[in-house]
């Protein structure tokens, strides 16, 4: 007998109820496990030899389990007395959160209903930072020798010592579970006080009024297969994934992560959903995270719980959703008014039922339990006195050097690694070391532009994360310009890049453009629409007050004679560029092709227009005006295509030629306000504009120029040309891209070429169809904005032509915009959601008033049939018969009391008082004398005797 069978053969003797687990994971093989026949040993033995798990039905065992999750709980079920009996695997994994841990077997005393135990109390915390699940009632648990994935190393082993343990001179039995545990009156072990009274039952009101409202329905509701009550809704998909509990893991279309929810199968879990997602979560309305089948699936497909339980084959009788209290006091004025309308009949029930009921309320003495307020836990001591916080002592792991500049505290960290600078507090900036160029960058060759030196980065709270991709600032010598003047303003770099960006673009000639997507350059040398623009947008992102408009105002004193328009009507903008038309291009025009005009930073060019505004709002005000083609037009300017109108009458016509204009916008706006132009990303219009952070900051460094002191950029041949720029078509100037971003271009190609062209994202999985906000944002044309970015920034250096380092500088530039992008698409969903509670709880307002008078008929109904209840149980009693809810039903009809539509809701209502009880099963019930129970009933269990037993 090898050493699994006897292990296995031990567990048997002790009346463990073994059940088939799924090889490594915790999962239940058999579907109804919770009412399936114990496992042989000859089978368990054949089952772990082919590499399955086995677990142990708690309830069939008789058996509760206290699961201590660390090495603090197991402590303290050990200096409370309790003997361990398992030693789970990741208990001795030492990299798990979960090592020491360990589970204690007990039995469940004589006298308690095994399966009416209950089986919710999970994650208890214990003072010494332990924490506890006690398993019991319809739950199993896991056992020797099982593998799990989460800890591939190690079995579940027994414990030295424990009940388990072949090797102990004399087999140890497993002990009776201590008293305490089911009865507040009995001692509590020291340590262990959340526990106490830990397995008495929820109250009857609470049992009745949780996720399903009617404790009949336990079972029948967890029975009914997860894809019913999904319905195949398309909103949920299932991933091939298993949770660590061995359930399947789905996701919710539009989530960020893959894991939304893990739909439970009858594990240690139970048959629930937690569900992990907070866009789920909004998007379902739901308050909690763990919810049941019914409630899921009405939340789902809406509706009422009648009506989703119906949809699934389970009837039940009028809406339980707002069970109310029913006291002998309603009874009695029922009585009167039925005696104030001469039907003495009536009258005379209401008082009998009057008097039953009041004969067996019982006291809060006799109920032995105390109503449990939701989200507390049962024998829970109250908060001990918090000691005074040390959060405001200075935490000597991030003192660093601190200097005042004006009110401005500024810490500084010398000897350490950017890295290891923690983030600054809400009140403070942070001065870091300046981040090394990464290796793999070459300096610029031939720039133009003086480089200068660089102070160190200096940022807030939230641009913590950016610090490292400082690095830019220093590694081309237009870039140090920016931070220079940055620095001399006091507004922060990368605000001021952002502000930038669309007047360097405002200096370059329109004609000047990058190489068409596939990089093969036209051979006819003259005019042509291909390539794309370099036209820039930038948002520059803060709340009010922050330093936007000092960023842009920094902007325009540096790269002055710009252009500039207010935001305004689509058609209004085109006209403010001249209009050439290419067939009217003259002969000696035509001639000097080879020679197009310069343009260069500090140059004004007429057929250059910028928009700005520091306030986003009154740009979003155009876009969604009724009818307004503004929205597309400004995408198509941003690639610089052909745009405007073809009105019949040529004074009215506003149509520019494609290359023929540049154009850019500049905008400020408040992260509240962004939520707008995000919701056309499945136009393309977000991803079109550069998204940065602007605020103000320390002044330091030497004061820079006035001007932006870098060198100009001749586009010919090094000389002007006298070929004036009309709004003709002109010879393109082609910006070829650098060697670097050529395997970036092809990926995207690539992507571009297999993607799905009806899915939002591309994608081909369902999971595609809506896609993720962030990603379509950040990811969509990203290449092109970054090649264009690029060239930017060689025009900075006074080059015409990036070089690879532009081309890293730029990928820089895109990350911290696309983890702005990040934070502003979480905030606009918290917004979203919390504007979507608002309006619901107006409509909420609204509905409640024309439901109002219908709920309380039915309130009132269900106490008058209540009453007719308690009678004919009374007179079905007296007949020496069993009561059933179809007698009852019958009965109340046929003795003309009413409808029995309402007899489901006035058990319902009796049983939450604890005055009716189901016996067996869901059609039979007793009457409960005054503070007592029924034998097998559901709602409560008997208190058990005192027992002498380990911990007692």
């Amino acid at each position: 007998m090898n050493a699994n069978r006897k292990l296995i053969a031990r567990m048997a003797e002790l009346g463990c109820h073994l059940m088939p687990l799924a090889p490594q994971i915790k999962h239940p093989i058999m579907e109804g496990w919770p009412l399936a026949l114990a496992t042989t040993v000859d089978d368990a033995i054949a089952h772990v030899d082919a590499k399955g798990n086995l677990g142990v039905n708690l309830a069939s065992s008789r058996l509760i389990v206290l699961d201590s999750e660390n090495l603090a709980a197991t402590q303290a079920v050990v200096d409370a007395g309790f003997t361990l009996t398992v030693i789970t695997a990741k208990s001795q994994d030492p990299t798990s959160h979960k090592r020491g841990g360990s589970h204690v077997w007990l039995r469940v005393p004589d006298g308690i209903e095994a399966r009416g135990l209950p089986s919710n109390r999970l994650q208890i915390p214990l003072a010494n930072g332990g924490m506890i699940d006690v398993l019991a009632g319809a739950r199993y648990v896991v056992a020797p020798p099982s593998r799990i994935d989460e800890a591939p190393n190690w079995m579940y082993a027994p414990c030295q010592g424990g009940p388990l343990d072949l090797f102990m001179p004399a087999l140890l039995d497993i002990p009776v579970a201590p008293s305490w545990l089911f009865d507040r009156s009995a001692a509590c072990p020291p340590g262990l006080e959340p526990l106490h009274g830990i397995l008495i039952p929820d109250p009857p009101r609470l049992k009745v009024e949780q996720d399903a409202r009617s404790i009949e329905l336990d079972n029948r509701v967890d029975s009914v297969p997860w894809d019913q009550w999904l319905a195949s809704d398309p909103r949920l998909i299932a991933l091939s994934q298993l949770d660590g509990c061995g359930c399947r893991i789905y996701h919710w279309i539009g989530a960020d992560n893959d894991k939304s929810a893990t739909l439970h199968d009858g594990c240690e879990q139970g048959y629930g959903a937690h569900i992990w997602s907070g866009t789920m979560q909004a998007a379902l309305n739901l308050d909690h995270d763990h919810i049941s089948r019914l409630n899921l699936a009405k939340a789902l497909h809406g509706g009422t719980i009648r009506e989703r339980a119906s949809a699934v084959g389970i009837e039940l009788g009028a809406e339980r959703e707002d069970l109310q209290t029913v006291r002998p006091s309603d009874y009695l004025r029922m009585a009167a008014d039925a005696s104030a309308t001469g039907d003495t009949r009536k009258a005379e029930m209401y008082r009998a039922a009057a008097r039953d009921l009041e004969s067996r309320l019982p006291t809060a003495q006799q109920r032995g339990i105390a109503y449990v307020v939701p989200g507390t836990v049962v024998g829970a001591n109250a908060l001990a006195p918090q000691t005074a916080s040390l959060a405001n002592e200075p935490d000597p792991e991030r003192a660093g050097v601190s200097r005042k500049a004006g009110k401005i505290t500024i810490r500084s960290f010398p000897d350490r690694e950017i890295g290891d600078v923690p983030v600054p507090a809400e009140d403070e900036f942070h001065e870091y070391p300046m981040p090394a160029i990464p290796e793999h960058i070459t300096p610029v060759q031939g720039a133009k532009t003086k480089m200068l030196p660089v102070l160190p980065p200096l940022a807030n709270r939230m641009d913590h994360d950016s610090v490292s991709s400082e690095w830019i600032f220093s590694a081309t010598p237009g870039l140090s310009h920016v931070a220079a003047a940055a620095d001399s303003h006091a507004v922060s770099r990368w605000g001021l890049l952002g502000a930038l960006l669309p007047r360097i673009a405002a200096l370059v000639p329109p004609t000047v453009r990058l190489t068409p997507a596939s990089r093969r350059i036209p051979s006819d040398p003259g005019p042509t629409t291909e390539g794309t623009s370099i036209n820039v947008y930038s948002v520059l992102v803060g709340p009010p007050g922050s330093g936007k408009t000092d960023t842009m105002s920094a902007a325009a004193a540096l790269i002055p004679d710009v252009r500039i328009v207010a935001p305004g009507t689509g058609e209004g903008v085109l006209k403010e560029f001249p209009r050439g038309d290419q067939d009217d291009v003259d002969a000696d025009a035509a001639e000097d092709y080879s020679q197009p005009a310069v343009g260069s930073v500090g140059e004004s060019l007429s057929d250059s227009v910028m928009m700005e505004s520091d306030e986003m709002d009154v740009f979003l005000g155009e876009l969604s005006r009724q009818g307004s083609r503004t929205s597309g037009w400004f995408r198509t300017m941003w690639m610089g295509g052909d745009v405007g109108n073809t009105a019949s009458d040529k004074d009215r016509r506003s149509a520019v030629k494609a290359h023929t204009y540049r154009f850019g916008i500049l905008l400020g706006a408040q992260p509240t306000t962004v939520a707008t132009l995000f919701d056309e990303s499945d136009k393309g219009t977000p991803q079109r504009f550069m998204w940065l952070t602007a605020h103000q900051t320390v002044q330091r460094g030497p004061e820079y120029p006035q001007r932006l002191a870098v060198a100009p950029v001749y586009w010919f041949g090094g000389r002007p040309s006298m070929i004036p720029t009309l709004g003709d078509a002109r010879p393109p100037v082609w910006i070829t891209p650098p060697a670097a971003a050529t395997e970036y271009m092809d990926a995207d190609r690539a992507r571009a070429a297999t993607a799905n062209p009806f899915s939002a994202n591309g994608g081909y999985s369902d999971g595609d169809l809506v896609g993720d906000k962030v990603e379509a944002i950040a990811d969509r044309h990203s290449v092109l904005q970054q090649l264009k970015i690029s060239a930017l920034l060689a025009a900075l250096d006074g080059l015409a032509q990036p070089q690879d380092v532009h081309w890293f500088c730029a990928g820089e530039v895109m990350a911290v915009r696309r983890r702005n992008i990040e934070a502003l698409v979480a905030l606009a969903e918290r917004l979203s959601i919390m504007e979507t509670r608002k309006r619901g709880q107006s409509l909420g307002l609204m509905q409640s008033h024309a439901k109002a008078a219908s709920e309380q008929e039915t309130h009132e109904r269900s106490k008058e049939t209540s009453a007719q209840v308690l009678w004919e149980f009374n007179e079905i009693m007296r007949e020496g018969r069993v009561v059933t809810r179809s007698e009852l039903c019958q009965r109340i009809e046929k003795n003309g009391w009413g409808t029995a539509a309402f007899v489901p809701d006035a058990l319902a209502l009796l049983m939450s008082e604890g005055i009716v009880a189901q016996t067996g099963d869901a059609n039979t019930y007793t009457l409960l004398s005054a503070g007592g129970d029924a034998e097998g009933a559901t709602v409560s269990v008997l208190h058990p005797p005192t027992i002498a037993s380990v911990g007692g």
